[in-house]
């Protein structure tokens, strides 16, 4: 390259340098631009923020706070609060006092009087469509155990009703709980009045299931074999003491026996029954065959679907719904108490009470632990039960040692058998070749002198006769 053509080059390469750097500086002016519009555009908009949040209305969750602070304010006091029905809409009973609590704390807040009025309102014609945020679902809660509530006989029963436990209640929200999103845009978890309806009834069919998986699954979208094994033995200790512990039917029962109970209903308390006797005998053998179900090399994690289909093979394959108990639960205590409401108005049927045996059963089986004899537990019952099987396996321990010394003598006294076996054989041979030579012609003309003591010597060898002489 001659020296023109370097000068040319590098004026080629001055000039790309200077035209990427106008470029580098257009684009930076550009930026600025942008950003102070930016800025001043997100002034204007948190100004008119401002403004329209000073004459927004309330959103659900700032009356679901007053609501809150005014039912805790109850609880502080130990006041009792009274409560009227307002719903026609066919609810369970739990649901229709939960309503009517929420429509009473309505009532009790000053400010944004018409949409207090339209929420109201629309709780009153549509209740499944009321929804609670955490702080409000447990501070119902809290009033209902506490005892503080006003409405009916029925209220009382709530106070130990397993959604309002306070060891059951976070449970149910935190599985239960969907995201709601206001008019402001505000993000809420929210427990549904439709939810808590569906998992009564039942509807969709695999709403217990979906139930279950979130709460093993902690509300992922997947579940993983770690997080099954300490969810699910966690869900086994709440549930081994609530059996354990003092509930609302095993009280039922108990008042039953006492006459002090309004309803005395055998289906209630043979599936109570069921359900108790299958959690204390299946649990173990449960985890232990579910995680092969669950998972392999292939499947370390599953989803809703897939755990739904393999829940459904291993309770057909072990006769036993033991991951559904907790449901099943809330909504035979669901059914109790709307029948303890019926029977409210027929108190004088006469109903055959049956309910000592129930009580004796029940009793029976708290006394037995879920894990009935393991490791993981030092309760009494287990302690008893590992001693019987250390004196058992040391039973059979003994057992098998003297066999084993016995083995030798036995393994003689079959050899010796065997040598009997073939003289007695070799005898019977040597009497019949004896026999049949006697009989030929020329000898039975010998004197019977010799023969007659000799047959008679034969006779006396023939084993035979010798066994049935033995024998008597």
């Amino acid at each position: 390259m001659n020296p023109i053509q370097q000068l040319y080059l590098q004026a080629i390469i001055k000039h790309q340098e200077q035209e990427k750097v106008k470029q580098e500086e257009q684009v930076q002016k550009q930026n600025n631009e942008i950003q102070k519009q930016q800025q001043l555009l997100s002034l204007m908009s948190s100004f008119q923020a401002n403004n329209i949040m000073e004459k927004k209305a309330w959103s659900l969750i700032d009356i679901q706070n007053r609501v809150t602070q005014y039912f805790q304010q109850q609880v502080l006091k130990k006041q009792v609060v009274t409560i009227k029905n307002c719903i026609d809409y066919h609810l369970p009973y739990f649901l229709n006092v939960l309503g009517n609590l929420i429509i009473h704390g309505l009532d009790q807040i000053q400010g944004e009087t018409e949409q207090i009025l339209l929420l109201k309102t629309q709780f009153i014609a549509q209740p499944i469509k009321i929804t609670m945020s955490s702080s409000l679902f447990q501070t119902l809660s809290l009033l209902l155990r506490s005892q503080l509530v006003l409405y009916d006989k029925g209220t009382q029963y709530l106070s130990k009703f397993l959604l309002f436990r306070d060891d059951f209640c976070d449970i149910f929200f935190n599985t239960l709980y969907q995201y709601q999103i206001s008019s402001n845009q505000q993000v809420s978890q929210q427990l549904s009045f439709a939810q808590l309806n569906s998992m009564i009834k039942k509807l969709p069919e695999d709403i217990w299931g979906t139930f279950i998986f979130k709460m093993l699954s902690q509300q992922q979208q997947k579940l993983n074999k770690d997080q099954y094994l300490v969810q699910f033995n966690q869900y086994t200790v709440y549930m081994n003491n609530f059996f354990k512990k003092s509930n609302l039917i095993f009280d039922v029962v108990e008042n039953s026996v006492k006459q002090t109970a309004q309803m005395h209903n055998d289906s209630i308390f043979q599936e109570y029954l069921l359900i108790m006797g299958s959690f204390k005998a299946t649990t173990q053998d449960f985890l232990k065959k579910a995680i092969s179900v669950y998972f392999d090399e292939q499947n370390e994690e599953i989803d809703l679907n897939e755990f739904n289909i393999r829940t459904q093979k291993i309770h057909k394959q072990m006769n036993c719904s033991i991951l559904y108990i907790l449901p099943m639960l809330l909504q035979i205590e669901s059914h109790m108490i709307d029948m303890i409401q019926q029977d409210r108005y027929n108190e004088n049927v006469q109903v055959k009470n049956s309910s000592n045996y129930y009580l004796k059963m029940i009793e029976k089986l708290k006394n037995k632990c879920v894990y009935n004899g393991e490791d993981e537990c030092n309760c009494k019952k287990c302690q008893c039960i590992r001693r019987n099987r250390n004196s058992a396996k040391e039973s059979q321990r003994k057992k098998r040692e003297a066999l084993e010394k016995i083995g030798p003598l036995k393994d003689a006294y079959e050899e010796l058998q065997k040598k009997v076996k073939i003289i007695e054989n070799e005898n019977e041979t040597l009497r019949q070749l004896l026999t049949d030579v006697f009989k030929h012609p020329t000898v039975s003309q010998l004197s019977p002198e010799f023969i007659e003591p000799l047959t008679k010597v034969i006779q006396d060898t023939d084993p035979v006769q010798h066994s049935s002489s033995y024998e008597c």
